[in-house]
């Protein structure tokens, strides 16, 4: 009797010993991932790490788990935090929070971030208040990783860039700008054909404008870009001009006295030898450089004019522009330019961040692009007077008559024109001085 009562409450300990285990792994499942793990994942399968010290938020400790994964984020800009400055590392993260960081990686707008997972990545958290980490490992695992066949066949595409003399491309352009001031702004200050007045924030003002182009460049000639600025502040089509050839940059637009002004852009501007070393000689850098943001993500085909053509899409964020000129000065020279910036321009420009999801329809027989749609967002945060300043471009290009002839010459008259400096001082020297009227 004794021995029966002795297996029955052994019986009954390990019953419960297993049950404590599996509820206490089920509670652990079903509570949800917080949102310390959700970083850590992220950057995990991303394999990065913060490459300067960031300070650490209020409510994460040097000594946290979650430390290097935080301070990854913030280096990146993909974390923006609570408005006491907390990030809630121990907090069960929601569908909603999870879908908008993700987004950010991915370079989406937070407004869009929920509906494009779902329709181009086939992620569909909003509606969901927990997460599990089986569920959100399987889907970072899919996301973001690069696709092989898309990295190898840009490599494949820069590689190509080696042979290719000149070309020709078709381009077109929808900006709207955002500005973000201390002081209230208003169609005093820019042109009320630009301005959307949509908005009722008098500290805010946006800006739209369509342009539309056409490049040529030859690798020994130099470049021409010939742009047309649609119904530009309402007064009709504005063209502008720009060479970047071996003399130096020279753009041609609406001067002060004049229809045509030109004005020499070459100081602290890249050189064009520099900027075809970058394009031609250093592919390894550069692709290296773009895995280091972006997601590399293979579309399919897709049939144009009867011809098949491989997609191929980038998703990512550079976080500030300081990290790519430190991955390219040597190559471009604009290291030389920010040298050459007042103080609070060098802050504003060193910290624009750039979010960007581009989709590529490449030749695979030839590695050639054929066209291109590129969606980009600018930001650039307020240093000292200078407003926060946003922007969105959509530009489409399509490219053609690859290594076929092509004629550049700058003309005679852009020799002449005056440096930015001596063009500004001419402008200052126009204006009503104090007490005039």
């Amino acid at each position: 009797m004794k021995k029966g009562k002795k297996g029955l409450a052994s019986a009954l300990l390990t019953g419960l010993l297993v049950m404590g285990i599996s509820l206490s792994a089920y509670a652990e499942e079903t509570s949800g991932i917080s949102r310390g793990d959700f970083l850590k994942m992220v950057t995990t399968n991303l394999n990065i790490s913060a490459t300067s010290t960031v300070q650490l938020p209020k409510d994460v400790p040097s000594d946290s788990t979650y430390k290097d994964s935080v301070s990854t984020m913030l280096e990146r800009k993909i974390l923006k935090g609570f408005p006491d400055g907390s990030i809630r590392t121990n907090e069960p993260i929601t569908g909603k929070d999870a879908s908008i960081i993700l987004g950010r990686v991915l370079g989406f707008k937070d407004a869009e971030s929920i509906n494009r997972l779902k329709s181009e990545m086939g992620i569909d958290w909003q509606s969901q208040q927990i997460l599990s980490a089986s569920e959100v490992e399987a889907s970072l695992s899919k996301v973001l990783r690069n696709d092989e066949n898309a990295v190898n066949l840009m490599a494949a595409v820069q590689k190509e860039m080696e042979n290719i003399h000149s070309y020709e491309s078709q381009v077109g352009m929808h900006m709207q700008m955002h500005i973000q001031s201390s002081s209230e702004l208003n169609e005093n200050n820019v042109n009320s054909a630009l301005h959307d007045q949509s908005g009722t924030d008098k500290n805010t003002m946006s800006l739209k404008m369509d342009v539309e182009g056409k490049v040529q460049l030859d690798d020994k000639q130099g470049m021409m870009e010939k742009m047309t600025m649609k119904n530009f502040m309402g007064s009709g089509d504005l063209d502008s001009l720009t060479y970047m050839v071996p003399e130096g940059v020279y753009t041609q637009s609406p001067g002060m006295k004049t229809d045509k002004q030109w004005i020499n852009m070459s100081k602290g501007m890249s050189t064009f030898d520099q900027l075809m070393k970058l394009q031609k000689a250093n592919a390894t850098q550069i692709s290296s450089l773009n895995q280091k943001y972006f997601i590399f993500r293979d579309l399919g085909k897709d049939t144009i004019g009867g011809k098949p053509f491989a997609k191929v899409a980038l998703y990512g964020k550079i976080p500030s522009l300081q990290g790519l000129l430190n991955g390219t000065q040597s190559l471009t020279g604009m290291g030389d330019m920010m040298s050459s910036l007042p103080s609070e321009g060098k802050e504003t420009i060193k910290n624009m961040g750039v979010s960007a999801n581009i989709v590529y329809w490449i030749d695979e027989a030839a590695h050639r692009i054929y066209k291109a749609d590129m969606n980009m967002s600018y930001t650039m945060p307020a240093v000292g007077q200078a407003p926060e300043f946003m922007m969105d471009m959509a530009t489409n290009m399509s490219y053609s008559k690859y290594n076929e002839p092509q004629t550049i010459i700058l003309p005679a008259e852009a020799k002449k024109a005056p440096t930015m400096e001596e063009y500004m001082a001419q402008m200052s020297e126009s204006l009503p001085q104090a007490g005039q009227k």
